[in-house]
């Protein structure tokens, strides 16, 4: 590549200094050490913190669950927060965007993507408003790979010319079509509205206005000057031996000294003395509000009792706001609650909620009466049993995967000094008491100290006058009740859990264009009320247990799922079970759920990828499953009535249409006793014809439908013909072309390096749509406006060239290994392996047809691949949206 200006030139004669490291004359030709360990300790957990005499901290926890680990590595002084004289640039984005994947003193950037896919890595990299951190997840025999990759790319980063150029266009086109997603619009506004002064107001990132000032040098220096030993947290946890990791790290960063220290200044917000709202109007149909009060930083003692109001208030199905204000009196279609408490700030309180046109106004007044009703009133002895609960059980949640495990160790040491601080954080929720619940409410819920922020459809903004144990894991155990119910098992005892799965075939399935969204209201119904337990007391059991429980439908499925700790699984499988097998369905909550469902509609067009999809599905031929749109239309969700779910369920709902799983930890035959005591007298249907899969999904004709919208971006949904997973020769040819097309799991491939690369997408992305019945392959694309043409006719090239057969052997190879690591990753949890091993039995495929998958992909040749894009990528639906009437 020609050398394009100074800095280059500099950067070729000397790539070995880029980081601002010494430069050894030939004298001092002595081989260089690494850095020794100053300090080690052992904590619990099998966790080991250690600091390297260059100022970089190690953390390494060792987890044998599964054959994977995770390295990563967090910079701190770095983020929107964080960036000094470049502060509203969002330097520390574009740095990451360059630094993530970008060629080093010692590799391209092509041969570190070709070492990642080659062992299968997962690698990405994020940041927030006061970090940056980078990550590869990959199979254990890999981690040291994994560390060197990662450690180089923390020290030796060259930021060639070409790459600036691309991810500079990347950044300002994420930014650009961010101002049209109601979530960052909103998350700016609330910090923009709350801190004035203090660096916390500037979007992680930037302004597009600064962020246009940014150079080549620019993104050098501040790489140069953040990116050292003594500002940098490398964490390693997975399947490994600390001793083996640690010596990796340190030999990975010889040459590299500790820097000066990092000094940031802070500017402090004075104190809030009066309300502040923000309004911003932007196309969708709803009313999105946030609602906060300033509150604490994360190292005030008044943190465990805001993060306990929280949960009181809108954690669960059972809380005070989701019950009150969005079934009983129905003034809002969702709310959530969130105690932000950053370590460099002071943090927010904050409800979030969106509702429809007609009931914004009460929405907003109730939510403010339930915050400052825990200033009066002590919150009850049992919700503040429920909520400590939750607390103990999100804990243990947490540490089912390694990255979730690394992510918690890096943050906690990076804002607290303390890798563990998770687990004295859970122990100090345990000691909130009531009174302090409400003495923090009677601190900070101050109406003069209220931050409302209002995300208004077009035109209706508001006047003026308006604000350390090692698992043991069986194998699955399979069998059949007497009544027909097929029933699955597994022990896990890595961790005290229990999930459990129950599931009938149906969805889309059985349902017609005329009936679109009747399973979709079964699923949300089968949590609100047996002939024994009312809605609020199925909440209640399973929120004061500090356990998961959802029902819901798939395109394929109506199903039910719980997770709870393993002292709890007894009373937990039996109120599945009934909730499952004897709803009554009662009128008051089928209104509630029916207006829910209305509301999800509505809110459809306001999400661009939503919108998209309905114009794609709405075009499918009428004979397939997938011409049905899961959540139904308004006017067949409207004639549904409660008795249509009772003779669905009525039907479907037999033991020889069912499968139920229990995974974790459990004594397996003691579970088949429990799954037989709850689920052995139900009566099968001998009348109910077994569902048929065998749907036509042939495109007679090519079909291109367009929607002009009121938004600032557009969509692309492209689709093709595909073969069900019922065939598989076919699927498996389809995956691997899908994945050299676009990817397997992560965004990749064709699509991905051509048109992100040039900066012509936010994101594209192809995917099989598909089930036990034939689906399509299908490309989805966000884009400007003004290149929407331009990016259907490169996706339609690629899809032409894999028709072609120009696919080298190589990209096929490196497709087949991606494919066989990246799914090792995939069911790590017992939720996740307890469903996939129900959906396959449940199709028909066998409980354990997952086992058989590397097989399968391996069987796979470039002239499959060929052939498949020959026989499906033929007649298509293209449906599109964008601000232009075509």
């Amino acid at each position: 590549m020609a050398l394009e200006n100074k800095a280059d030139a500099e950067d070729s004669a000397a790539k070995k200094n880029v980081t601002g490291k010494k430069t050894a004359d030939k004298d001092d030709a002595a081989k260089p050490t690494p850095p020794t360990y100053k300090r080690k300790q052992k904590l619990p957990g099998q966790i080991t913190l250690a600091t390297l005499s260059n100022g970089l901290t190690v953390i390494v926890q060792e987890n044998h669950t599964a054959p994977v680990a995770t390295v990563r590595c967090f910079v701190k002084n770095t983020g929107g927060a964080f960036e000094s004289k470049y502060l509203g640039m969002g330097i520390s984005h574009l740095v990451e965007h360059i630094v993530a994947g970008g060629a080093t003193t010692t590799r391209t950037e092509k041969e570190i993507e070709e070492i990642v896919d080659r062992f299968g890595g997962a690698t990405n990299a994020y940041t927030s408003n006061d970090l940056t951190a980078y990550f590869i997840d990959c199979p254990a025999g890999n981690t040291m790979t994994c560390i060197d990759l990662i450690a180089d790319t923390m020290q030796n980063a060259i930021f060639e010319q070409e790459a600036f150029d691309r991810e500079f266009k990347v950044v300002q086109r994420e930014l650009f079509d961010g101002e049209a997603n109601r979530s960052r619009v909103k998350w700016s506004l609330i910090n923009e509205t709350i801190y004035t002064d203090h660096p916390a107001h500037v979007p992680t990132i930037g302004y597009l206005e600064v962020l246009k000032t940014a150079t080549r040098d620019i993104a050098l220096d501040f790489y140069r000057s953040r990116y050292v030993p003594n500002n940098q947290i490398f964490v390693v946890v997975g399947d490994i031996k600390t001793d083996e990791v640690l010596d990796r790290i340190a030999r990975a960063w010889i040459g590299t000294p500790r820097s000066r220290e990092t000094y940031i200044p802070m500017v402090a917000d004075p104190l809030q003395v009066s309300p502040r709202e923000a309004v911003r109007e932007m196309d969708g149909n709803t009313y999105d509000m946030a609602l906060a009060w300033p509150t604490a930083k994360l190292s005030s003692p008044d943190l465990y009792a805001l993060d306990v109001a929280a949960y009181i208030l809108a954690e669960g199905e059972s809380s005070r706001m989701i019950q009150n204000l969005k079934y009983d009196k129905q003034l809002v279609l969702s709310v959530s609650s969130a105690s932000y408490t950053p370590y460099f700030v002071d943090g927010w309180f904050g409800i979030f909620a969106t509702a429809q046109p007609e009931t914004w106004k009460k929405a907003s007044d109730a939510i403010i009466a339930e915050v400052y009703r825990l200033r009066e009133e002590l919150v009850s002895p049992a919700e503040l049993e429920k909520a400590k609960k939750q607390k103990a059980a999100e804990l243990v949640f947490s540490q089912q995967k390694v990255q979730d495990a690394a992510g918690s160790l890096g943050r906690g040491y990076l804002s607290t000094a303390d890798p563990r601080f998770d687990h004295a954080y859970a122990e100090n929720i345990q000691k909130v008491t009531a009174e302090q619940v409400r003495d923090v409410a009677r601190r900070y819920f101050l109406p003069q100290r209220l931050n409302r922020i209002i995300i208004a459809p077009p035109g209706g903004a508001p006047k003026a006058a308006d604000a350390d144990n090692k698992s043991t894991e069986g194998k699955i155990v399979s069998l059949n009740l007497d009544n027909g119910l097929r029933v699955l098992v597994k022990r896990n005892s890595q961790l005290p859990l229990v999930n459990i799965q129950a599931y009938i075939l149906g969805g889309s399935l059985v349902d017609s264009v005329e009936t679109a969204g009747r399973a979709g209201l079964v699923g949300k119904m089968l949590d609100k009320g047996t002939a024994r337990h009312s809605a609020q007391q199925i909440a209640d059991f399973f929120d004061s247990r500090g356990g998961k429980f959802s029902t819901a439908a798939g395109r394929n499925t109506v199903y039910a799922t719980a997770t709870v700790l393993a002292d709890d699984f007894p009373d937990a499988l039996a109120l599945l079970a009934e909730s499952f097998t004897q709803p009554t369905f009662p009128q008051d909550q089928f209104e509630k759920v029916q207006h829910l469902a209305l509301g999800a509609i509505a809110r459809r067009a306001a999400n661009p990828q939503q919108e998209v999809l309905e114009l794609f599905f709405d075009n499918l031929p009428n004979s397939s499953p997938y011409h049905i749109l899961q959540g139904g239309k308004k006017e067949t969700v409207e004639r549904l009535t409660a008795d249509n779910l009772r003779s669905y369920h009525a039907k479907y709902f037999v033991p020889n249409n069912m499968i139920v799983t229990v995974f974790g930890d459990i004594d397996p035959d003691k579970a088949v006793d429990l799954v037989r005591k709850n689920f052995g007298s139900l009566k099968p249907n001998p009348d109910l014809e077994p569902i048929s899969f065998d749907r036509p999904n042939a495109i007679a004709k090519s079909i291109v439908r367009h929607k002009q919208t009121k938004k600032t971006t557009a969509m692309v949904m492209l689709g093709y013909p595909d073969t069900s997973i019922l065939d598989k020769t076919d699927y498996a040819a389809m995956t691997v072309l899908d994945a050299i097309m676009s990817g397997y799991s992560y965004p990749g491939g064709w699509l991905h390096t051509e048109l992100r690369g040039q900066g012509l997408v936010y994101y594209v992305h192809a995917m099989q749509i598909t089930g036990p019945s034939p689906g399509f392959f299908s490309i989805m694309a966000q884009t400007r406006p003004d290149k929407l043409d331009e990016v259907v006719d490169r996706i339609r090239k690629n899809v032409q060239r894999v028709k072609d057969g120009k696919i080298s052997q190589k990209e096929f190879d490196t497709a087949i290994q991606m494919i066989i690591s990246l799914h090792a990753q995939e069911n790590t949890t017992s939720g996740t392996q307890a469903q996939q091993a129900a959906l396959d039995e449940l199709y028909g495929l066998g409980y354990d047809y997952d086992k058989s998958f590397e097989d399968r992909i391996k069987a796979v040749t470039l002239e499959d691949v060929i052939r498949v894009a020959n026989k499906y990528l033929g007649n298509s639906v293209l449906a599109t949206t964008s601000p232009e009437k075509k």
